[in-house]
């Protein structure tokens, strides 16, 4: 009974992880990159970023100026437009439905009041009007052209303009909007922004799928989402992922019936790596929030280092005794390891400590397995292979090696870069990439910032002192910086506004103008009457009645209710709202021209050490509107680089305290032969590091798997000391060598970079064992 006991235990794990993940739900397996770092400061940043940055437009581009182009683009639109999915596509800035009519309902409490000391004449009331009605004339003009979608030669001089609105027919109040243009890319052509309903991975994927067949037929266009390529790539990685485990677990098999040759062993075998694999699997599942796909997928690798310890206690005779036995190289192999596992956990990189866990219960389970309940089952004399025997050609000494090892290191510490860029850790999609690139780079000279406060309406203060400070350092007529959140209202400006319409002058104004309308009516609509223009004169006639309609119903305002972040969404505006430990915090991201970063730099700086000091024109309270306001300036990849330093710090002491304990460990267990063990932790580890040097920046992942390394050659080393030279030793550490090369070889073949990195250093550790195996010359064996 006792020889299923293997089988039996493995029917109960799998069940009991079904079990398990139909019960619980809230287990989230996650593919993300920035999922494998701690929860910072930083990283929070960076997850606001991305929720800006995961925005629902898809940009689309084709080249040239010419009419022909503009045409195949509109023709891809309108086909574009009939998928499911897509709200809408549009060539030019334009506000929202929305925002147009919010701004239309309360333009009396958005826009500015101008300065007014005295009461209009009638001629001044229809000068003004008359000014009004050609700014009016102007915008209608500009919009026509603008909705045409051709981009004309004229020469904007200023980037804002001050609008004619029905509700201000005298001009009392001022509002400087953005001018409007036509999408394009400088010396490229034209582009345009199409936008998705719902950016669900379901939803995104779909939409990708028939934004691809349309576009097969529009060779010219190009476009980029960042939905799409993470709904891609994660597509990608998922695929190479499952193709990587099932390739190993098939190569598995297969060596393992090859290399044993003990059927009942092989199965058992197999059958105690499942078990321990589950095991690990649930219990980290348990422990952690967000487990790593990564984490899980090396997890399994590592989990085959056990078979070090099956295949030594095989070949040295122990399961055809079937008594209690203690093969004691192979525990202090098993101690070495658990401890750099165990040092691994404090690394504050929750990959590392998720993988550290995971090896911690697998390896331990296959030990006992292996070490203790094997022997009792008993199985045959292990069947060798003679030839291996002529193996070893042992000629070079300890010395050579540690030498070597040191040129390796200086040649490595001298020419090795850190690369801190998370984003090259993804799936490297390259036709994706290259788009990126390209929509990235044809934005031009702009940076990101992100605002941040601690309501909404010091939010919107905050954007206005901004824009104050853009328009104060500069000749108004050259910013080109409009952050569009500064024209919406602040509860100051509401009262500021209310009491300017209650104001005695305002209220003459307004009393004077109602009376005086019919007679201003008369007199323009007389003037047109008498004009030379003669086209469109009766249309001009209706237009100018009409809105004198609207004129009578001027400066008559309702309650104003500030609106809500899914009214301000809906507006175009996205701003997100986020609970720290227990408070609210409002963020919103803006573009500044670079050549206007300059004059907010000390104001932020200012801002963010609590010693601001700017009087601003819209406020009597600078210091209080601005109190617990924030302007991140970094950009998101500085931001996320400096995340990636803070982890390289503490990863490398943990590697000293890794390598410094498993030393230790050593000189305890070899005595006599310590650098003959040695050596097998020093020399795969410099020739990793030249591996990498020589062609590429040591990255996080190269990093964490020369941790991995470490624990895991420091076995090689007690085994070939302490086991002495003999063909038994031999097989054990051959077929483990080989069988550990293939479990982490085949991952060179990933397009994923961190999986493709961690693969590279763990199969060049491996060939320098296989190296050291056939070449090493101890300079004294302890047996």
């Amino acid at each position: 009974m006792f020889r299923f006991f293997n089988f039996i235990v493995l029917i109960f794990a799998v069940c009991a992880y079904f079990i398990f993940f139909m019960i619980n739900k809230d287990i989230r397996i996650t593919q993300e990159v920035l999922d494998l770092f701690p929860q910072t400061n930083d990283k929070k940043v960076i997850d606001i970023y991305q929720q800006f940055s995961n925005s629902r437009n898809i940009f689309v581009a084709i080249k040239g100026f010419n009419k022909e182009s503009h045409d195949i683009l509109m023709s891809f639109l309108y086909e574009i437009d009939k998928i499911p999915n897509i709200k809408g596509s549009t060539t030019r800035t334009k506000p929202t439905q929305d925002l147009e009519d919010f701004l239309y309902s309360n333009y009396l409490y958005i826009a500015t009041p101008n300065k007014l000391q005295n009461i209009f004449t009638q001629k001044q009331m229809k000068d003004k009007i008359a000014n009004g009605l050609n700014t009016l004339k102007q915008q209608i003009d500009e919009e026509e052209t603008l909705d045409s979608g051709i981009i004309t030669n004229e020469k904007q001089t200023d980037n804002t303009n001050n609008i004619f609105h029905p509700s201000d027919p005298l001009g009392l109040f001022s509002l400087k909007l953005p001018k409007s243009y036509v999408f394009n890319i400088n010396n490229y052509g034209y582009m345009a922004l199409v936008e998705m309903k719902d950016i669900s991975q379901i939803a995104v994927k779909d939409t990708l799928k028939e934004f691809k067949k349309i576009a097969v037929k529009y060779p010219q266009i190009r476009y980029f989402s960042q939905n799409f390529m993470n709904v891609e790539n994660l597509d990608l990685i998922l695929s190479e992922v499952t193709f990587l485990l099932t390739f190993s677990t098939i190569a598995f098999i297969v060596l393992y019936f090859l290399i044993i040759r003990i059927p009942m062993l092989t199965i058992n075998t197999i059958c105690t790596l499942a078990i321990a694999n589950i095991i690990a699997m649930l219990i980290v599942s348990l422990t952690y929030e967000k487990v790593t796909i990564m984490a899980l997928s090396f997890g399994m690798g590592i989990s085959n280092i056990a078979i070090d310890y099956m295949m030594h206690h095989n070949f040295f005779n122990l399961y055809a005794q079937k008594s209690k036995v203690f093969n004691r190289p192979v525990f202090y192999g098993y101690i070495t390891t658990i401890v750099g596992f165990i040092a691994c956990l404090f690394v504050p990189f929750p990959l590392l400590s998720q993988l550290s866990l995971y090896a911690i219960i697998s390896l331990s389970i296959c030990y006992v397995s292996f070490a203790f309940i094997y022997p009792r089952i008993g199985f045959v004399s292990p069947r060798l292979f003679p030839k291996l025997g002529h193996l070893r050609h042992q000629s070079i000494s300890s010395y050579w090696f540690i030498a070597i090892a040191i040129c390796l290191f200086c040649f490595s510490f001298y020419h090795l870069k850190l690369d801190f860029d998370l984003s090259k850790l993804d799936y490297q999609n390259k036709p994706l990439l290259k788009e990126k690139s390209f929509f990235e780079i044809s934005q031009g000279d702009k940076t990101q910032i992100l605002l941040s406060s601690s309501s909404l309406d010091k939010l919107i203060a905050l954007t206005k002192v901004l824009q104050d400070i853009i328009d104060s350092n500069s000749n108004k007529s050259n910013s080109k910086t409009f952050i569009p959140l500064s024209i919406m209202p602040t509860s100051e400006d509401i009262q500021r506004n209310e009491k300017f319409l209650e104001s005695e002058n305002f209220t003459a104004n307004k009393k004077y103008f109602l009376k005086s309308l019919p007679s201003i009516k008369n007199d323009l609509l007389e003037e047109l009457q008498q004009s030379k223009d003669v086209d469109n004169k009766e249309d001009k006639k209706e237009f100018l009645e009409n809105l004198f309609e609207f004129f009578a119903d001027s400066y008559k305002i309702d309650n104003f209710t500030m609106p809500t972040i899914k009214q301000l969404s809906d507006m175009g505006f996205t701003i997100i709202e986020h609970d720290e430990q227990g408070e609210k915090r409002f963020y919103y991201l803006t573009i500044i021209q670079n050549e206007d970063l300059d004059k907010i730099k000390t104001f932020a700086l200012e801002l963010n050490n609590g010693n601001v000091n700017v009087q601003n024109k819209n406020f009597n309270e600078t210091n209080n509107i601005l109190s617990k306001s924030y302007i991140e300036l970094r950009s998101l990849q500085n931001i996320m680089d400096n995340l990636t330093n803070t982890i390289y710090k503490p990863m490398s002491i943990i590697l000293g305290v890794a390598l410094f304990l498993m030393i230790c460990m050593l000189f305890v267990t070899a005595k006599g032969a310590f650098l003959d063990s040695l050596v097998f932790i020093l020399f795969p580890l410099s020739s990793s590091l030249f591996v990498i040097s020589s062609h590429s920046d040591l990255n996080i992942m190269h990093l964490f798997a020369l941790l991995i390394l470490v624990v895991v050659s420091i076995d090689y080393g007690i085994y070939s000391v302490k086991e002495g030279d003999n063909i038994k030793t031999i097989h054990a550490i051959f077929f483990s060598i080989i069988t550990t090369g293939v479990s982490f070889g085949i991952l060179i073949v990933s397009n994923t970079k961190a999986i493709n990195s961690f693969g590279e250093v763990i199969f060049t550790g491996m060939i320098c064992i296989l190296f050291m195996l056939v070449f090493h010359k101890p300079i004294k064996n302890i047996k």
